[in-house]
């Protein structure tokens, strides 16, 4: 579609009406453009104040709350080869992992998305990050960050967080 204007209107039409995330790779080829295109035309749209979530699943508009009932925010440390374990530790005790976040030095606080909930969602991360040779976010602050983790009960987040203590990938 050689309209942007009119092809960022189908997109948030589409993300409005869907109730799952839309990959930015299903949108281009939808459209018939680059998958670069598509990034510009999502933060176009996120300057509009469209508020258009980017997780590793897909775009998503943000119209409920994220993730599940009960939330809680804990402080990993680790390096990229232990990644796969930390998050698997998570959904294997039934949590989501909502987002990670860093407190950069310069940048301040940067977060990223991540809305993991299934095994068919980390391996699908995992793969992305092996495919574009991904660093963690946390790279940049000794590999300290930050996970929301969410679940429909307090006891699923205290056994995930029992799990990841005895793995030692969170600091206290």
């Amino acid at each position: 579609m050689n309209n942007p204007f009119k092809r960022r209107e189908q997109i948030l039409e589409l993300l409005e009406t869907s109730n799952k995330p839309i990959s930015g790779k299903q949108l281009s080829q939808q459209f018939d453009v680059s998958r670069q295109i598509i990034v510009k035309d999502i933060s176009i749209l996120k300057s509009q104040n469209h508020m258009i979530t980017s997780t590793s699943r897909g775009y998503v508009i943000n119209n409920e709350p994220q993730g599940k009932a009960y939330k809680r925010v804990i402080v990993c440390q680790h390096d990229n080869e232990q990644m796969e374990e930390e998050l698997q530790i998570i959904i294997d005790n039934g949590a989501m992992i909502n987002d990670v976040a860093i407190d950069h030095p310069v940048y301040g606080s940067i977060k990223a998305d991540l809305m993991i909930e299934t095994q068919e969602d980390l391996d699908k991360f995992i793969s992305e990050m092996e495919k574009f040779e991904g660093q963690m976010l946390a790279h940049l602050t000794d590999n300290l960050h930050l996970h929301t983790i969410s679940a429909h009960t307090e006891k699923i987040l205290d056994n995930a967080v029992r799990d990841l203590k005895q793995h030692q990938y969170i600091v206290e």
